[in-house]
C-alpha cells in the first residue's frame, strides 16, 4: 500500500527534520529497526473522556516517557497502523482525529543514507482501560509502563517536538 505524507493533505503540522551522522556499526543498528526498514513510523497523542494523555516507558528509553507508537507494516495505512500499534503497547482502543505533525530523520553514515517519518496522531480512546493482564508491546521490545498522566511530563522523549505536538493536540482537543 502506498502511503500518502499527510504534508500533502494538512497546512498546519507540526514538522521537525533531523539529520544524524553516525558511523558504519551504528548505520546498521539503525537500518535493522523496524521503522527505518519500514520508512513510516505512528505515534498516537490519545486522550481519555478526562483529557489525561496516554503515555508509556519503555527498554528502548528507560528515563524518558514516550508516546505509544511504533513501526507501519506492510500494507498498512498510517490511521489503522496508529490503532494497532496503540493497542499493542497498551491495550487501550483510539480512534484516530487527525494527522499532528511529522518527525522525519535522515540518518547517514558518509556513504549511506537510510530515512523515515514518523507521524503522530491525535487520538480519542474508546476502550481506555490499560491491559495489564499482558506483556505490553510486541515480543522485541518491552514496555515497562503504560498509564494516563495529566499531562505531558518533563522527562519526554524528543521533548522540544513532542511538547509542539501535544500544545497542538490539546488545542484541537478541547473543540471537540
Amino acid at each position: 500500500m502506498e502511503r500518502t505524507d499527510p504534508r500533502e493533505r494538512y497546512d498546519d503540522l507540526v514538522v521537525n527534520s533531523e539529520r544524524h551522522a553516525v558511523d558504519a556499526e551504528r548505520f546498521e543498528e539503525i537500518g535493522e529497526s523496524e521503522v527505518f526498514r519500514s520508512g513510516w513510523g505512528v505515534g498516537g497523542v490519545a486522550f481519555d473522556a478526562d483529557g489525561r494523555l496516554l503515555a508509556i516507558r519503555n527498554e528502548a528509553y528507560p528515563t524518558e516517557w514516550t508516546l505509544p507508537g511504533g513501526a507501519v507494516e506492510d500494507g498498512e495505512g498510517l490511521s489503522s497502523a496508529v490503532v494497532r500499534e496503540v493497542a499493542e503497547e497498551t491495550g487501550v482502543g483510539i480512534e484516530p482525529v487527525r494527522p499532528l505533525g511529522v518527525d522525519e530523520s535522515l540518518v547517514t553514515d558518509g556513504e549511506r543514507s537510510a530515512e523515515m517519518r514518523f507521524v503522530h496522531f491525535l487520538a480519542r480512546a474508546t476502550d481506555p482501560e490499560v491491559d495489564r493482564a499482558r506483556d505490553l508491546g510486541d515480543p522485541d521490545e518491552e514496555i515497562t509502563d503504560a498509564c494516563w498522566l495529566d499531562e505531558l511530563p518533563e522527562d519526554v522523549f524528543n521533548p522540544e517536538y513532542t511538547r509542539e505536538v501535544y500544545e497542538f493536540a490539546r488545542d484541537l482537543d478541547s473543540g471537540r
